[in-house]
Parts: C-alpha cells; structure tokens; sequence
C-alpha cells in the first residue's frame, strides 16, 4: 500500500543535459494509481520518465510483493555466469542483487561475492548484502574483476553516476555487465509493456556506447537476444488501428487490455487467475484483438533479434585498453 503521494520534478537528460523532449507516451501506473509521462531525448534518443519521483519517493514505487513474481533460478544463473571472465575465482559485485540469489550462485562457483541493493528484501542465505544507496557507499577503487548489473539501470535516476562509479571500482581487466531495456527496438516506443515508473530510464545502443566511453570503458559485446530477460511491444495492433491516426499518447486508449491486467505481474504461475480475469472482465471482441496483438508482438520481437536490436540487451564492457 502506498502510504506517502509520489513526489515528482521535471528532470533534464541525464546524458546530454537538453531539455527539449517528445512525449512518447503516458501509462497510469497500478502500482500507484497516478500516471507518468515517458519523454525521449531530442538530442540522443535517451527515454526517461519526467516528471520523475523524486529520491525519497523512489521505495514507494515498489510494492512489498515486487520480487515474488520473478522466475530466477539456477538455470537463468547459468547463463548469467557465462557472461563473467573465465576465472576460476574472482571478485564480483551485483549491483541491485535483490535478495542476492544470484550472489550465492556466484560463490558456490568459486567467486568472492558481494551485492549492494537500495531496498532490503528476503535475503537468501549466504549472501553478502549491503542495504542502502550504492552511489554514497564505500568500496576500494580498482578492486572487482567484474561489477553486474541485472536489469537495475532502468530503474536508478542518475544512470551517469553509477557508470562512473562502477568504471573507477573495476580493475583493468575487469567487465561491467549489464542488461538494460532497448527502446529503439522495433515498436518500443510505442509500447507500454514497459514497467513505467519503476522503469525511470530506457536506453538506446548508441546511448549505452555514449555512457560507457564518457566513462572511459568501452564495449566489448553487445547481445540482441531474449537468453536473460524477453521484450514484447504489445499494443502495436490498436495503435496502429486509431493510435497513429489520432497521435494518441494516453496508453489507456490502445495497450492490450489483457496484458495490462497483469498489472506488472509474471505469466508464469499467474496464468490462471490472469485468464479468468481477462475472461470476466475483458469483452470477447477485446479478447480477440489482443490475442491477434499478442501473435503481432511476439513476432515484432522476433524480427527485432534478427536484425540485432532488440527490446532488451545484455552489454559486456571493460575499461579503455583492455
């Protein structure tokens, strides 16, 4: 329950400094019932949520049941891993590790781990956790052989402020790896599948390139590819049917009305009650066109991996020189 209103200011863009923005969308959001503009950037195609919650509003974007719908596992770890340096140890630490499941992982393969999160959740059992911001926190410069990422730049409010402290924490050998949402891929920015607000940043690649160079690393993989986390630009069918005639922005009018009744939740283990859900309140010629919606966006998303410029992608980097 949110017990204190979201405070909001007008931000600029945290990469270029301009405050000339296009209004892609705006998204009522279920968590706190108040609805958020999505801006992008007219001078490097950053996207960002402005008006945006100020810092002491940030944890109340968050439910309490934020993390019980995310399916990680030891299988998703796996891979997670496979992006790392090939060392037999190391020393890592997971930017916005939750309740630093994947920080266990880490250790039972041989890594010194530790993991830093703004909020305190569940934690798991082992796990090396330090609570609070990351930006104002203390670590010896120059000392991680990698530095992660999962899923977490989207959701801080000065994304240049953890790329630079992430680029003087890492050796000279040492990798960033992140995953961020690509909202230059095809349909993005015209889909509210996006978790707006706690989603406060949507990169581009070239953004990322523009970030990490700034920063004095570079990138050495970029990967167009669902293996961590999928994208899907739903919505696309009714934008196209009365959306782009009418340059409506208010998602209301053409977000798959199925869809949005997951309400930011899983499909996995919601499947259920989600359909009987859509199923009691959703009109059968409703029904119809979000499924047709649904096959277009799964599709779209398809596409996208093919031509390398996906809803989501996973960056590998490492400073200048190595």
């Amino acid at each position: 329950m949110i017990v204190q209103p979201i405070v909001t200011e007008y931000r600029m863009c945290d990469l270029c400094g301009s405050d000339d923005h296009t209004l892609l969308y705006t998204r009522l959001d279920p968590v706190t019932r108040e609805e958020y503009n999505l801006v992008e950037c007219s001078s490097c195609g950053m996207a960002f949520v402005n008006p945006m919650p100020v810092e002491g509003s940030i944890p109340s974007l968050y439910p309490a049941d934020y993390l019980k719908d995310k399916p990680e596992s030891p299988w998703l770890y796996d891979r997670m891993m496979r992006f790392l340096p090939r060392k037999t140890d190391g020393k890592l630490l997971d930017i916005g590790c939750g309740g630093g499941e994947f920080i266990a992982y880490a250790q039972q393969r041989g890594w010194t781990a530790e993991g830093v999160d703004l909020l305190r959740w569940n934690p798991t059992q082992g796990a090396t956790i330090r609570v609070g911001d990351f930006l104002t926190m203390d670590f010896q410069e120059h000392s991680y052989d990698a530095v992660t990422a999962w899923a977490l730049l989207e959701h801080v409010r000065v994304p240049s402020r953890f790329f630079e402290k992430v680029s003087r924490l890492l050796k000279k050998d040492g990798r960033f790896v992140f995953v961020v949402p690509n909202v230059a891929a095809p349909g993005m920015k015209r889909s509210c599948a996006e978790d707006i607000p706690r989603h406060l940043h949507l990169f581009t690649p070239a953004v990322v390139r523009t970030y990490l160079q700034r920063f004095n690393m570079q990138p050495l993989a970029m990967y167009h590819n669902a293996q961590l986390y999928s994208s899907y630009p739903f919505g696309l069918v009714r934008h196209a049917l009365s959306g782009a005639r009418n340059k409506e922005t208010r998602c209301s009018s053409y977000e798959n009305r199925s869809v949005a009744l997951l309400r930011n939740r899983q499909i996995k283990g919601n499947a259920g009650e989600w359909l009987t859900e859509v199923l009691r309140t959703v009109p059968p010629s409703e029904i119809l066109l979000d499924a047709i919606d649904l096959a277009a966006g799964v599709v779209v998303a398809n596409l996208s991996k093919l031509i390398r410029n996906y809803g989501v992608i996973t960056v590998v980097a490492g400073r200048d020189g190595t």
